[in-house]
């Protein structure tokens, strides 16, 4: 496994531990690691999902600055996760509470900018992963090609709950934890 390229990855269809996908080389491009599979991005996100991230970043960045709460929010962040077989997800976004800058806290947020070749079978066994961990609170999955969001939230009782879907750009995120709320079309960055 070790040193392992690109191409070599790429043709491996039998399962894989987290262990060896962290040794894995994908070269510059962005690979997850979903139910012991290994899964590349097909292209480079485009300037629309880009613009989605961005927003999303921005806007959650904000209130928690304004809120002065002990979190971060970033983008680039691999999170491993352990069930029946490996994952390791790289979300859009995703907000860490506690920790420091080179060892961050617990995850309570992920956002997931979606694309067309997103499949429902790859989205549901990332929420079924996300849902895993335990200090994770809200889930977002965003549509690039249309102002929609699916937002899953966990109540106190620790069962999860999907809000009814968010279209439209005057349509508004409302994040109680975070203690902001944003109409779309400020996430997707056209406001």
């Amino acid at each position: 496994m070790e040193g392992q390229t690109m191409a070599e990855a790429a043709w491996r269809f039998d399962p894989v531990t987290l262990e060896e996908f962290q040794t894995m080389s994908f070269g510059d491009r962005k690979a997850e690691l979903i139910d012991g599979l290994v899964v590349l991005a097909q292209a480079f996100p485009t300037s629309r999902h880009g613009d989605i991230t961005g927003g999303v970043l921005v806007a959650l960045a904000g209130a928690l600055r304004a809120g002065q709460r002990p979190c971060r929010a970033q983008t680039g962040t691999g999170l491993p996760i352990r069930l029946d077989r490996d994952y390791y997800l790289g979300p859009d976004v995703m907000v860490h509470c506690g920790g420091s800058r080179d060892a961050p806290g617990a995850p309570i947020l992920v956002v997931e900018v979606l694309s067309p070749s997103n499949s429902a079978s790859e989205m549901m066994k990332k929420l079924r992963a996300y849902q895993a961990v335990g200090s994770i609170a809200d889930i977002l999955f965003i549509d690039q090609d249309a102002y929609a969001v699916e937002h899953w939230t966990r109540d106190d009782r620790d069962a999860w709950t999907l809000s009814p879907r968010l279209s439209g750009a005057n349509a508004v995120l409302v994040l109680p934890r975070l203690g902001g709320e944003w109409p779309l079309e400020v996430l997707y960055g056209d406001a």
